[in-house]
């Protein structure tokens, strides 16, 4: 059976069993209004690795869209694989899951990665350690995309992802992966008067996000060090209620990280995967309404292209990378570069509204784009940029190609 008659034979079976499971969905989807941004660095950062992947700072005009309030967690992904393995459209293979038949990696469970949360026990899938409500982690950009299509077919709404070829089709109203734009323009919360540097605005502040900085109660024990979802809500939490490996702290005071749109963790906890590759020079050519990505990737040093990843994380750079225009290609995950544990990495779920009533989205050709062009004045798709180096600067990265 192909891979497509596969999928197509596992959507129909979640359909007739829907009823009978109890099939979670996200924890909640904010509305995130029609609108239009400045995408790209206000601040005037500039990292000596990669500088001018964040400009030219360009107008991008988006579509209403619902956005998961929180990160998908692994009682949801572990939810996930259950109900596919009931549909027989999943394997595990060494510890890894895989479609059945097929050869793209889904997700690792712990007997293929000490980090993940995943166990797989040879009938069933649960949560380990007690992190139910942490993000899931060690997971790949195809798992991620065929998570969307589950909800898609729980919820009978049409499916965005092709497993066959991957690509998205952006003109219907099922769930998928956020695209850059949509992700940067939601994670900014209305903030645009002045442009802000982080979701909740310009302090870098540790108590209100996942960060190496933090010093919340998490931050101690077997790696990942992940914090529940929507931890940072500006409440005091106790120890009582959450187990936290540190038994000195009894409390912990947590500032409100989450944005003007009511979403957690924008910053730090684990990269968000989005849908677009990662196009290092794309914002020279971007399209303004909508814009959908590339229709492929810039090569990194290993000679392949990666899909791009948002939001920061709780393992390794100022401030966790999380500031709101960066951009990073998940090839880039750490010090052992591009074969690092996937053990920072996770993602949350969009859905568009009346997708159907747009004009038809296709992903924008790829551009060879000198660097430097298009730098020019804000507000007309081009940006004034300002050098100025970081004092703290801890990406572990090679020279960029």
């Amino acid at each position: 059976m192909n891979r497509t008659l596969c999928w197509l034979t596992w959507v129909g079976a979640l359909l007739l069993t829907t009823s009978a499971q109890a099939a979670p969905a996200p924890q909640g989807m904010a509305l995130i209004p029609a609108g239009s941004f400045e995408m790209g660095d206000h601040i005037g950062f500039v990292d000596p690795k990669h500088g001018g992947d964040e400009t030219p700072i360009h107008t991008v005009r988006l579509d209403a869209l619902y956005l998961g309030i929180n990160d998908v967690t692994n009682r949801e992904f572990c939810a996930f694989l259950n109900s596919a393995l009931g549909a027989r459209s999943v394997e595990v293979r060494q510890g890894g899951v895989y479609p059945a038949g097929g050869q793209d990696l889904l997700c690792e469970t712990r007997a293929m990665s000490p980090y993940s949360r995943l166990w797989w026990d040879g009938a069933k899938f649960t949560v380990l350690d007690g992190k139910d409500n942490h993000p899931v982690v060690c997971i790949r950009w195809e798992g991620a995309a065929l998570y969307c299509n589950w909800l898609s077919a729980q919820a009978k709404l049409p499916l965005c992802y092709d497993p066959a070829t991957w690509a998205c089709n952006f003109n219907v109203s099922g769930y998928r992966l956020p695209t850059e734009a949509e992700w940067e323009y939601a994670a900014r919360g209305g903030l645009k008067a002045p442009y802000a540097n982080f979701a909740w605005g310009n302090e870098a502040d540790a108590t209100r996000a996942n960060w190496p900085e933090s010093k919340n109660p998490f931050r101690t024990g077997p790696l990942p060090w992940t914090t529940p979802v929507g931890f940072f809500d500006g409440s005091l939490r106790r120890r009582a209620d959450f187990a936290w490996p540190d038994a000195q702290q009894e409390t912990y005071q947590t500032a409100r990280g989450t944005n003007g749109y009511g979403l957690n963790d924008m910053s730090g906890n684990v990269w968000q995967l989005v849908n677009d590759w990662y196009g290092r020079d794309y914002y020279a050519y971007s399209p303004a309404d909508n814009p959908p990505g590339p229709d492929k990737g810039s090569l990194m040093p290993d000679g392949k292209p990666y899909r791009g990843m948002r939001g920061g994380n709780w393992f390794n750079g100022e401030n966790g990378h999380g500031r709101v225009s960066n951009r990073n290609p998940s090839y880039w995950r750490g010090p052992e570069d591009p074969n690092h544990p996937y053990y920072h990495i996770g993602f949350r779920v969009a859905l568009p509204i009346d997708a159907e009533k747009r004009p038809v989205t296709r992903l924008t050709p790829a551009q060879d784009v000198p660097r430097g062009a298009g730098q020019g004045q804000p507000g007309q798709g081009q940006a004034k940029v300002v050098v100025r180096l970081p004092s703290r600067c801890r990406r572990s990265r090679a020279a960029w190609p």
